[in-house]
């Protein structure tokens, strides 16, 4: 009936001449304005005509309404599903209402919990379905782009497949770092089992706190920890001045590129990422400076030239620092330490000038760097005491296979200690125990770091030289640490670990703290490293197992050995498995046996 009464209308109005009419009737202008609505609202096949049918008919209220008029009652509805109130509403009402919701896919063909991305024109989205809600989301990790439809599903998070950032199933904010952003929003709705979504990202609700004069919150470091800690600070709305005391003056960036895109010739040292936006350093105070002593007892720093800062509340996020061996010869020109732009910089000129390099260590820092160089076909040398790279963390065969993955790619390894470097005020060579000598005129030691603390005297020191802090990283009254100097209790005893992203973390721990949340910090330690454009990753802690179980294949770059201890899983060095791994290092978080975490690895490396 309602489809033979919009054809009998649509015949009438075809009849009343309508190719040559100046204007148009009362009832062409109703068909028209019913048109308008329909497309406002994407409404296609039956959904038209129904909506036509009802449109047309004399007392329609919908068709008393223009398009915008329809747009904004629909984007009311939605508000108020929502429950939007405030500046919440008005946010979400002005973007909605100003672009056009589009067709996306129907909703029975979206899986539950799994994230499947779509593209709208130039926009990527990301779709999440639990039960009968949709949400859209960026498509990319707001970090480093990656591709998020594989990542993972934990809970009530959606874990990115590379560096395994969290983000909030609900609303997008991230839990967990490596990225210092909230995921971007895309206003949604579902009609007739249809999904639409507008392509203009929702404008972030929460507003960035700052302005107030005190209380002044001093963050010292802009590294890892340092920028972890100012991104939540201001984005969990401090209203207390932020200070960022640091030396560099181009900090905080990311260093993981001093070691694996600028080395490889993948990126300019001036395109190197900033760790933060504007819109969290326009809100924090920046003091370039060096400190030379902590006063925890009157809460202040004292600085180099004699300049004092007090604080209310602090955060110690010093980092480490690379160690010159005390060798003959180890302060010569054209031996380098690697941890700054400046010195990055510095080395790889003098790489390019002699297209040979000899690197005494064989850490995650000098192999990465040794993998970058040899994609621009520089000469490696890698001088070490162990026989294999990495076998103290993974063992001898994966210890094996980085060694013969370097050594198929051109590096020279060499098995000895240092006992000298030669030259006059030039270095010219390393001379081993036993008398060889290498030639060398660009050296790097990659001999590991200490950490960063020579300014702290009123404060227990670990053997080390690390801080020990509590479950809360606090290591006094008023004072917390986080990040490379931090060692905090675990199940395993105490800790120090120095991995990028458990320093984000830690930073992100360290400032709920100082706002008086009181969190703990118990996150499962993660890191990656990359070796000849190939990302392998390390989840958990092993110091010492008892099994040992690989399974997929080296060769092929898909691998995952995973490690135990009294049956219980304790690590895992995976490659090639990106999203199981995003899963896992959630599931981690509450123990596993290792026969569970196998079977899970076996079910997904098929």
């Amino acid at each position: 009936m309602k489809v033979g009464l919009m054809a009998m209308m649509m015949a009438g109005l075809l009849a009343s001449g309508l190719a040559g009419a100046a204007e148009k009737t009362p009832q062409q202008e109703k068909m028209t304005m019913c048109n308008q609505h329909a497309k406002s609202q994407d409404l296609k096949g039956d959904a038209r005509k129904t909506f036509m049918s009802e449109c047309l008919k004399k007392d329609s209220k919908l068709s008393q309404m223009s398009p915008q008029q329809m747009k904004m009652k629909s984007c009311n509805g939605e508000a108020g599903d929502k429950k939007l109130a405030g500046d919440a509403r008005k946010t979400f009402m002005s973007q909605s209402h100003a672009v056009n919701y589009q067709f996306t896919v129907d909703l029975n063909d979206l899986p539950q919990r799994q994230p499947v991305k779509k593209t709208l024109g130039e926009v990527e989205v990301l779709l999440i379905r639990e039960g009968d809600n949709v949400r859209a989301y960026q498509a990319k990790c707001p970090h480093a782009g990656a591709p998020l439809e594989q990542g993972a599903i934990c809970g009530d998070r959606l874990v990115c497949p590379w560096h395994k950032a969290a983000f909030n199933l609900a609303s997008g904010k991230m839990c967990e770092p490596l990225a210092l952003a909230d995921l971007k929003q895309y206003p949604l709705r579902i009609e007739e089992g249809r999904v639409l979504v507008n392509p203009k990202a929702m404008s972030p609700a929460a507003p960035i706190g700052s302005g107030a004069a005190a209380p002044v919150y001093v963050v010292l470091g802009g590294g890892a920890a340092g920028s972890a800690a100012l991104w939540r600070l201001r984005h969990e709305g401090f209203k207390g001045r932020v200070i960022l005391v640091e030396r560099e003056a181009d900090a905080p960036y990311d260093r993981t590129a001093l070691t694996k895109f600028v080395p490889s010739g993948k990126m300019d040292i001036s395109k190197v990422p900033q760790l933060l936006k504007a819109d969290v350093m326009d809100h924090v105070e920046r003091l370039q400076a060096r400190v030379s002593r902590l006063d925890a007892q009157q809460q202040r720093l004292i600085f180099e030239d004699g300049e004092t800062l007090a604080f209310d509340k602090l955060l110690i996020a010093s980092g480490a620092s690379p160690v010159r061996p005390d060798l003959p010869g180890s302060d010569l020109d054209g031996v380098h330490l690697l941890r700054s732009k400046a010195q990055t910089d510095e080395l790889l000129q003098a790489v390019d000038a002699s297209h040979k390099i000899v690197i005494i260590g064989n850490s995650f820092i000098g192999t990465e760097l040794a993998s970058a160089l040899r994609n621009r076909d520089i000469d490696v040398t890698v001088i070490a005491r162990q026989a294999l790279p990495f076998a103290k963390q993974f063992g001898d065969q994966i210890g094996r296979y980085f060694y013969q993955l370097h050594e198929q790619n051109g590096v020279k390894w060499v098995q000895g200690e240092i006992e000298a470097l030669q030259g006059d005020q030039q270095v010219s060579g390393v001379q081993l125990k036993g008398g060889r000598l290498l030639d060398a005129t660009v050296v790097l030691f990659a001999t590991g770091v200490k950490p960063a603390t020579d300014f702290i005297h009123d404060l227990p020191l670990a053997e080390d030289g690390s801080l020990q802090a509590d479950e809360q990283l606090r290591v006094a009254d008023n004072i917390w640490v986080a990040g490379d100097i931090a060692t905090y209790p675990s199940a395993q005893g105490p800790l120090r670990i120095e991995h990028y992203r458990v320093a984000h973390q830690q930073g992100q721990t360290a400032a709920w703290n100082m706002l008086g949340q009181t969190v703990a910090f118990d996150r499962v330690p993660f890191f990656w490293t990359t070796q000849y454009a190939t990302r392998y990753e390390y989840l958990g802690h092993a110091t010492e197992w008892d099994d040992f179980q690989l399974i997929g294949s080296l060769e092929d770059k898909k691998f995952m050995a995973f490690y135990g201890q009294q049956g219980k899983l304790a690590a895992i060095c995976s490659c090639g498995m990106y999203t199981l791994t995003a899963e896992l290092v959630e599931r981690m978080q509450q123990p596993m046996t290792l026969a569970e975490a196998v079977a899970l690895g076996q079910e997904q490396i098929r």
